[in-house]
């Protein structure tokens, strides 16, 4: 189809065209979701998909499928670096990220499910090399954000309990203190940190459970945070861990009905206080 026919679709409040059979036209959104272009990727196969599972288009038994062929993309080009593969992990990421968002409002998923989705956000949230984030002219790469998206939602589940939240949490933890040669630019510890704090507000953590998070802040290596400056990839990592940290305090501060408030402030400024290369 040209973009037109779509950007139609996008202009007339997302409406399935007559004469149109919707489960087609997915399948070519499908292949967008990897094309180089952004109005192909973003604001067509994204946004439509978006707004066809708000709009309750597809069955339960369909959106299923649609997450096994989601979370299979998320295998394209992984390990890899620099090139056009992102683009279709990244989006299809996005992609789960609504369909969870979906089953948080209207259930069809049950516990088991979630729980692979976890799994397998949390092995693709390692496992992705590609950090970045607007690549350009070809614009939102953005891997990193959009598997925080993905975390933040299943934070809200309530198939997810406290051991859950803390493998959440901790695999974000991972991510940020391994050694990268990039430091995050694009809003990507404000979207960890919206993960992360709907993790700890659903007041299913312990203190000792919270300031064990909190110390896999700092590298499970001698010295931790000692002389990372000496080493490019150690300090890109702690400068991505700094401003995670203080991003959350800074949530935290201005949050207005945070369960155990003080408390987690204090914790946070001990651990921003603890975050010291030298």
């Amino acid at each position: 189809m040209e973009k037109q026919f779509w950007f139609d679709i996008c202009n007339n409040e997302f409406a399935v065209p007559a004469g149109q059979d919707i489960l087609t036209l997915t399948e070519e959104l499908f292949i967008y979701l990897g094309s180089p272009d952004p109005e192909l990727r973003d604001s067509i196969a994204y946004e439509i998909f978006a707004n066809w599972i708000d709009q309750g288009q597809y069955p339960p038994e369909l959106l299923r499928s649609y997450i096994l062929r989601l979370s299979a993309n998320l295998n394209e080009g992984l390990g890899g670096a620099g090139d056009d593969s992102l683009f279709l992990r990244a989006f299809s990421v996005l992609c789960l990220a609504e369909i969870v968002q979906h089953d948080n409002q209207h259930p069809f998923l049950d516990r088991d499910e979630v729980h692979n989705l976890l799994s397998r956000g949390l092995a693709y949230l390692e496992s992705e090399a590609d950090p970045r984030g607007y690549t350009g002219e070809k614009g939102w790469g953005h891997a990193l954000a959009h598997t925080a998206d993905l975390l933040y939602v299943l934070a809200r589940s309530p198939h997810l309990h406290a051991e859950d939240l803390l493998k959440l949490l901790h695999g974000v933890s991972a991510k940020l203190v391994s050694s990268t040669n990039w430091i995050y630019v694009h809003g990507e510890d404000d979207r960890l940190v919206r993960a992360a704090l709907t993790a700890l507000d659903r007041d299913l953590l312990d203190e000792a459970a919270v300031q064990s998070w909190l110390a896999s802040l700092t590298p499970p290596i001698p010295g931790g945070w000692k002389q990372a400056w000496a080493d490019e990839g150690r300090s890109h990592a702690y400068f991505n861990t700094r401003n995670f940290l203080r991003s959350l305090a800074l949530r935290v501060v201005s949050a207005e009905d945070l369960k155990h408030k003080d408390k987690l402030q204090s914790l946070l400024l001990e651990a921003n206080a603890n975050l010291k290369p030298y």
